[in-house]
């Protein structure tokens, strides 16, 4: 599934996409979004996972601008503490190009760490976040688990 809104500036969106198989949800972010359509894409994401018991979450803000200081705080004191009901068990974060976008992320991370109960890691690249996302603990890739044998 895939939700995409278009902001006020042409290149400034959010995409949800899903995968109900890899209990998986990417919240894709491109450009400068406003107040109003950061709060509405960080919800949308949450009623989405929540609803498909979504527990792998990969946050993309490779091509996002920086995310406003009233943002952040609200991200910290209101956000987190909902995403925080959905037991996500690995939260990647694919890093801007933005250098004040990466400063806004790390400022973030660095306050809810210490309650986060989901392994954060940060990468380069999505290829790097869905293999990492994937990976199952205690699991080889050839275990017969999920094997088509």
């Amino acid at each position: 599934m895939t939700l995409e809104v278009q902001m006020e500036e042409p290149l400034a969106t959010y995409a949800i996409d899903t995968n109900d198989a890899r209990r998986s949800l990417t919240l894709h972010w491109r450009g400068f979004v406003s107040s109003d359509v950061y709060q509405e894409g960080m919800l949308e994401a949450l009623k989405t996972s929540r609803q498909a018991g979504l527990l792998f979450w990969i946050l993309d803000t490779k091509d996002m601008k920086v995310i406003r200081q009233a943002d952040q705080e609200w991200t910290v004191a209101t956000w987190f503490p909902q995403f925080q009901l959905l037991g996500v068990q690995k939260f990647a974060i694919v890093v801007s190009d933005d250098i004040f976008n990466q400063m806004a992320i790390s400022s973030m991370i660095a306050k809810i760490r210490p309650q986060i109960q989901a392994e954060v890691e940060y990468f380069q690249t999505m290829t790097e976040a869905v293999n990492w996302v994937q990976e199952m603990k205690g699991l080889s890739s050839t275990s017969g688990l999920f094997s088509g044998k």
